[in-house]
């Protein structure tokens, strides 16, 4: 920037987090806490570089997806609105996908942005029809944004985990992450915000790699 320092690229993280009935009490609450200490660790990543700058969306999602973040917001000094449980709700995956797709256009996203980030968290397989899903993921990978994306898929319960988030992810080096109970959906976000920090493998081969030294991250 002129007169300044170096003006950091947006790099957006996307959360796709699961609001069905089944996820109400010790989940919800967990998660909820698993996400607030993920931004604060996000957070003290981005004040530790000067290269990229971290902006959150949220989509709550049950039998219909909503905006829980609609606008992208900085992680520093983002405050986590807890989620709520949608009583009686479903876990359609598609319209969420689609909405996600929404935001993932190339006129929406600045030229300079790195890779986004998705991330999809759910404690059962879609509820939706076959074929609603598939094409809420098809309209998802239509966006170049939403295929070059870190995907990433956090099952809470081990029955979570399916052949939908496997194919959400659509990269076999990048596993299902799996909270056998409710203790382990921090560690597992934990995970994820190393992932998403390790942004110096989505850097211009023109450009300097951005540092991120993962293991001075908060635990």
């Amino acid at each position: 920037m002129p007169g300044g320092g170096i003006a950091r690229r947006p790099l957006h993280v996307l959360i796709l987090a699961d609001c069905s009935g089944s996820m109400k009490g010790e989940k919800i609450q967990a998660l909820n806490f698993a996400i607030a200490q993920m931004m604060q660790h996000l957070g003290a990543w981005e004040e530790e570089q000067e290269r990229a700058q971290i902006l959150v969306r949220a989509i709550a999602f049950a039998s219909t997806p909503q905006w829980h973040i609609s606008e992208p917001l900085p992680v520093v000094p983002l405050s986590w609105k807890p989620l709520a449980v949608v009583p009686g709700g479903r876990t359609n995956m598609g319209p969420a996908f689609r909405m996600a797709a929404s935001v993932l256009g190339k006129d929406q996203m600045p030229r300079r942005a790195f890779n986004p980030a998705l991330l999809l968290i759910t404690d059962g397989m879609p509820t939706d029809r076959p074929e609603d899903f598939d094409a809420g993921l098809d309209g998802l990978m239509s966006q170049m944004a939403g295929r070059d994306a870190l995907r990433m898929a956090v099952a809470i319960g081990r029955d979570a985990r399916s052949d939908a988030l496997t194919r959400f992810i659509a990269d076999p080096k990048v596993p299902v992450l799996v909270a056998g109970n409710v203790d382990q959906i921090a560690e597992q976000l934990r995970l994820v915000t190393l992932a998403v920090t390790g942004v110096r493998s989505w850097a211009d081969p023109d450009e300097d790699e951005l540092p991120a030294d993962d293991t001075d991250l908060p635990v």
